[in-house]
């Protein structure tokens, strides 16, 4: 189960961060139609502050080996091709779940509160074939999932903090991050 301890101080905070959904070059499709996406996600760093413990949980997925599979299957596409089409699938979004639901089976100590900051936008309603309420003007029928960015945090920052060297765009690996905060 890949994750690392990191310190409060290795979390980046820049409440620009939640422009970036929604600016002159880029909109999220998501931006405005959910309870766990801006403008209606919170600034949380004050929030974060009240933790004692942070764990980054990733997910890294080996592009190389993708694209020679890929590639083995499709011989006429072009490596370009075959991370555009990559880039375009949730093929890590579930990964990063099943890591977090690892840690909490593995963790050893007792935890009075956690916060999950996942990666990109909620999808507990579409895994169930649903629609986020927002749209309708209805309360979220589940606790939102904020992703790091929502609430403000950089995550490119953060993670290089932690070590990590990300490659925009992935050629070689990719990851997907989430955080675990604890009291």
């Amino acid at each position: 189960m890949p994750y690392i301890k990191i310190n409060l101080n290795q979390i980046v905070f820049d409440p620009k961060i939640q422009s970036f959904c929604n600016n002159s070059r880029f909109k999220c499709p998501n931006y405005g139609h959910s309870h766990a996406c801006p403008p209606v996600a919170p600034y949380l760093e004050e929030e974060v502050l009240k933790f004692r413990d942070f764990f980054l949980i990733y997910y890294k997925f080996d592009l190389i080996k993708y694209v020679q599979e890929e590639n083995a299957k499709h011989p006429k596409r072009s490596k370009e091709k075959i991370l555009n089409h990559f880039y375009r699938k949730n093929i890590l979004r579930d990964h990063l779940e099943e890591e977090i639901h690892k840690f909490f089976i593995q963790y050893p100590k007792k935890f009075t509160e956690k916060l999950i900051l996942w990666d990109g936008f909620c999808r507990i309603c579409f895994k169930e074939g649903k629609n986020c309420t927002y749209d309708n003007g209805e309360p979220c029928r589940y606790q939102p999932r904020y992703s790091m960015e929502a609430i403000g945090i950089n995550v490119d920052k953060t993670v290089k903090n932690a070590n990590f060297e990300l490659e925009w765009p992935p050629q070689q690996v990719t990851y997907r991050f989430g955080l675990i905060c604890l009291k």
